[in-house]
């Protein structure tokens, strides 16, 4: 540990030069604040780290204006400000009805500063290559995370990030996990990986997206070989950390993601194409619902998400009017003697927030879907590739894993969803109506630092 820290201090002071002799350069510090989770307590306020992107934003816009380049939303880009800034109203009435008004505005804070960081991104009206190189970095880091997480996994140390209960949790659910096929298969130890995050399900949903995109350059990208491989490698050793992590969500999320990239990438006929996805959502619905081989803890099971659901449910039926403000999480809680929140998005956003909120919530990421289907009727190539499995990666988060848990309670990990929303919406105001040749920016290089969008 202690060589490493020298190694650290020099690459970071290395990094501050780089980043000094060009203002604008700060835009690559997002993925990094990105790649770890860790909130900063100061007496009774504290905030994640990952909020400090909206900082780095505003300098980068304050950057552009200075250097009298561009400012502002490019062509075609949708910053869906309307449906932003009414989410913002219909979810702030909840803050006074609960009884805990202070974590009421906290929760309120989580869920809209990662849409006000996507408003400021948009607003920053990058350069495509500026884009092409997030997006490099975002799965370098992520691949970095795996690495470590592996080790973590192995020797059961340097989970540097974990969180105080995280132990515990670990020790609950790693007895639990033991006891099943799989986890008797992987050889599960004492500890999961959770590279630089606090837990190792919140580490598997950042690694979701990333594994999903190089996978798809691996095998639908078109790249030449070598590029191919890398694209290969990086994804076999992300998949084998999301396995160290025993989360079930997940999986899924990867395989529903992936899916839905083979669906619209694949060369095979539709009807085969259907079948075979047909198949695999068979199979795969039989292993994780065969019991003994993938369920190892209690608060995962079916019956505890259901009791959940079931509370959420008596809740509204006792108290109507929660579907037009919100504000009754306390008194669900209170209810229903749950010390969780409910996991499923809708319910626990219908409870939080209202149904207004709710609906304007999930109508964003509909709008989103749409416009990059609509776009990706017109790219072809590599771009087409990227752009899908970004938004089948989005999508498959917010509907199936948020079918099991709140997921907005997360700023992280809403902020990470929106980076790459913003990524996505980027990508399709770029995108050009034919595409003679797909665009080698894309491509992984072995070298790190970017140089005019390229990792040179």
């Amino acid at each position: 540990m202690l060589p490493i820290i020298p190694i650290l201090v020099i690459a970071l002071i290395a990094a501050l030069i780089w980043v000094a002799a060009s203002p604008l350069r700060l835009i690559y510090v997002l993925p990094v604040l990105l790649s770890f989770e860790y909130r900063l307590r100061l007496s009774s306020f504290s905030f994640d780290l990952s909020e400090l992107s909206l900082f780095v934003l505003a300098l980068v816009c304050l950057a552009r204006a200075w250097e009298g380049k561009r400012l502002g939303p490019v062509e075609k880009v949708h910053p869906e400000r309307l449906i932003i800034l009414l989410l913002a109203v219909f979810a702030f009435p909840a803050i006074f009805l609960e009884s805990n008004t202070t974590h009421a505005a906290s929760v309120y804070r989580d869920l809209m500063m990662p849409f006000l960081f996507l408003l400021v991104f948009l607003k920053a009206g990058l350069e495509k290559e500026q884009i092409h190189t997030l997006i490099k970095l975002a799965c370098i880091f992520a691949l970095a995370n795996a690495v470590l997480g592996i080790v973590q996994y192995t020797t059961g140390n340097y989970l540097w990030f974990a969180g105080p209960d995280e132990a515990e949790w670990q020790a609950f659910k790693t007895g639990y996990a033991k006891l099943s096929i799989f986890g008797g298969f992987l050889g599960v130890q004492n500890s999961l990986p959770t590279g630089l995050y606090t837990g190792a399900n919140m580490f598997a949903c950042f690694l979701s997206l990333p594994l999903c995109l190089v996978t798809t350059l691996a095998f639908f990208g078109g790249l030449p070989k070598r590029k191919r491989i890398i694209c290969l490698i990086a994804s076999a050793v992300m998949f084998v950390c999301l396995l160290f992590t025993m989360f079930r969500s997940g999986l899924l999320v990867f395989a529903a993601s992936m899916m839905t990239v083979y669906l619209f990438l694949s060369r095979r006929r539709g009807l085969l194409r259907l079948a075979t996805v047909s198949v695999l959502t068979g199979v795969i619905a039989i292993l994780f619902l065969t019991q003994g081989l993938f369920d190892w803890d209690q608060f995962g099971s079916f019956e505890g998400r259901q009791e959940m659901i079931s509370d959420a449910f008596t809740l509204m039926k006792a108290h109507p009017e929660l579907l037009l403000t919100g504000g009754y999480t306390d008194l669900y809680h209170l209810q229903s003697r749950e010390t969780q929140e409910i996991h499923n998005l809708a319910l626990y956003s219908i409870v939080q927030f209202g149904l207004p909120a709710t609906v304007l919530f999930f109508a964003f990421f509909i709008r989103l879907f749409l416009r990059a289907l609509r776009a990706a009727k017109e790219v072809k190539g590599l771009e087409r590739s990227v752009l899908l499995a970004i938004v089948a990666s989005i999508g498959a988060n917010v509907f199936l894993y948020g079918s099991t848990t709140m997921l907005i309670d997360s700023v992280q990990t809403t902020t990470w969803l929106l980076f790459w929303a913003g990524i996505a919406s980027y990508l399709i105001a770029y995108a050009p109506t034919k595409v003679g040749e797909s665009s080698r920016a894309f491509v992984p290089r072995p070298a790190m630092l970017p140089q005019r969008g390229n990792l040179a």
